[in-house]
């Protein structure tokens, strides 16, 4: 909370609703000034979704400042691969486990979402604005995020940094799944807020620091490891090493790596590695035998042929696990398990692996990854969207990003012979959108496809079609619940017919549901 001249300025706002709620409970026995602005750092959940709280008037809203790429990042973050990412963060934030430490606190709380679009936008790299009767400078930061901005106040000497800088070796690659974040833009944005030379450090996840030689020396530091690692991992790539070898070569250098603040308790310099070889060269690493790889599953088979069938598998898995070698036990418990996935023992070998091997390291979001998974391969859970959720995701994006995600639903096995042009209007907004099938894919566009014949169908409201889609992800009875609840307000133009709309609908998966 920043107490301005005319009001208070919110920088990030939580995750939740209700986090947000006791957050301002506490701002408030220290100031009743309205809220005149809300600033979001970047695009994360935990930076923008308690925003409704310091709200009063939604039909009146505040300024809400952000980088001119925070919406379209998020809409593409909740559409593209979100399926599988939900799921990958909930076992990396630990969502599951007791007591998870998330690697820059406790972990993701989870609840109402309260998310209030911005009003105003940083549109270039540096934007100058008066926000409640302060003079406050806006600037482009990227690192954890390509949206990321800072807010220097220069009569303060003050920047608030978002998660430019963190008392942690910065997550350069997430293993929630992210493109490796780009160390150049990180080091050298870390680097404009050393520049500044602030006498206050203001972190979105920790204490701020304070007094100008202590910044300049955290500032220093943190810049200065991730080049390291950046410039190590690239040198030994150039010479030829494949990315395990790389990682067993890039460690940062004893000053640096006894650091407080670079401690690896959420981003590691192993995986940064990696995410280095892959920012440069992709997945293949080199190594011929990864051109064309065997399968897993013939893979598995040859294991049981070496050692003499699964039961052999299990044993040895269990004897790996007695001695301590928790890794060989987890692999050769997965083998039995892609042969027999029914086999018992396999499977509470290779969650007891899990388990021990969470146990064995000291990296919060390893461990809380690791035990999550276990409790995945013992079945005491499993990871989904709740029907709720799946609700706010399909009402959150706009409709013509929803489109954009349909090619991704197509399931192009079962429809690869179809050849539809299907126009889709609706009459409250005027959005038009024509989805082409064809060599199995689906097309999207605005104007019409060359091809014969357009089969148009018209929705009464986008929420109508949003309803349709909900019914889709919670697999009840579709599509014919559906039809029967809104058949009287769907136009279909001769040709078409619902029998058809049945059909093609019936090409698409729901990606909101990972494996």
């Amino acid at each position: 909370m920043v107490i301005a001249p005319d009001g208070l300025i919110i920088v990030d706002v939580t995750e939740t609703a209700d986090a947000s709620k006791e957050i301002f409970k506490e701002f408030r026995k220290i100031s009743s000034k309205p809220v005149k602005a809300i600033v979001y750092t970047h695009y994360h959940h935990d930076h923008i979704m308690g925003a409704k709280t310091f709200v009063d008037d939604p039909e009146n809203p505040p300024e809400i400042w952000a980088d001119i790429k925070l919406l379209d990042t998020i809409e593409k973050f909740k559409t593209y691969a979100f399926a599988i990412r939900y799921t990958r963060a909930t076992r990396q934030f630990g969502n599951y486990v007791p007591d998870s430490n998330g690697g820059l606190g406790n972990g993701l709380a989870i609840g109402e979402e309260g998310f209030v679009i911005p009003n105003k936008f940083v549109d270039k790299p540096t934007v100058k604005a008066n926000v409640a009767g302060l003079d406050v400078v806006f600037m482009q930061i990227p690192g954890e995020s390509n949206d990321q901005i800072g807010m220097w106040v220069p009569e303060w000497k003050m920047f608030f940094c978002g998660d430019t800088f963190y008392f942690a070796f910065p997550n350069l690659y997430s293993i929630r799944g992210t493109p490796m974040r780009d160390p150049k833009l990180w080091y050298s944005s870390v680097q404009k807020i050393a520049d500044l030379k602030p006498k206050y450090l203001v972190l979105s996840h920790h204490y701020p620091v304070q007094g100008k030689a202590k910044i300049q020396e955290y500032l220093t530091n943190y810049r200065d490891a991730i080049q390291y690692v950046h410039d190590q991992a690239l040198r030994y790539i150039n010479k030829g090493y494949y990315p395990d070898k790389v990682v067993e070569m890039v460690k940062l250098p004893q000053n640096l790596a006894d650091l407080p603040y670079l401690q690896q308790c959420y981003g590691t310099v192993a995986w940064s590695v990696k995410g280095v070889f892959q920012l440069f060269l992709g997945w293949f690493s080199g190594d011929p035998a990864e051109l064309l790889p065997m399968p897993y599953s013939e893979k598995a088979k040859r294991m049981k042929e070496l050692v003499g069938g699964v039961s052999s598998l299990v044993t040895k898995a269990k004897e790996a696990l007695k001695s301590g070698d928790n890794q060989w036990a987890l692999e050769l418990s997965s083998f039995a398990l892609e042969l027999k996935p029914d086999n018992d023992q396999a499977r509470q070998l290779k969650t007891k692996a899990l388990v021990a091997l969470g146990d064995a390291t000291s990296l919060p979001l390893a461990i809380n990854y690791y035990k999550t998974f276990a409790l995945e391969v013992s079945g005491k859970i499993q990871l989904k969207f709740q029907p709720e959720y799946i609700h706010e995701l399909v009402y959150s994006f706009r409709m013509r990003q929803f489109f954009e995600l349909m090619p991704a639903m197509y399931i192009a096995e079962n429809c690869s012979a179809r050849t539809d042009i299907v126009l889709f209007k609706f009459r409250d907004t005027g959005l038009e959108v024509y989805v082409q099938l064809r060599n199995g894919v689906a097309i999207i566009s605005d104007s019409k496809p060359e091809g014969d014949g357009v089969f148009s169908i018209t929705f009464a409201s986008e929420n109508l079609f949003r309803d349709l889609v909900i019914d889709m992800a919670d697999g009840t009875g579709w599509p014919f619940p559906f039809i029967e609840k809104v058949s009287s307000q769907i136009q279909f133009i001769a040709p078409f017919t619902m029998t058809r709309f049945t059909e093609i609908m019936h090409c698409f998966d729901c990606v909101f549901h990972s494996a």
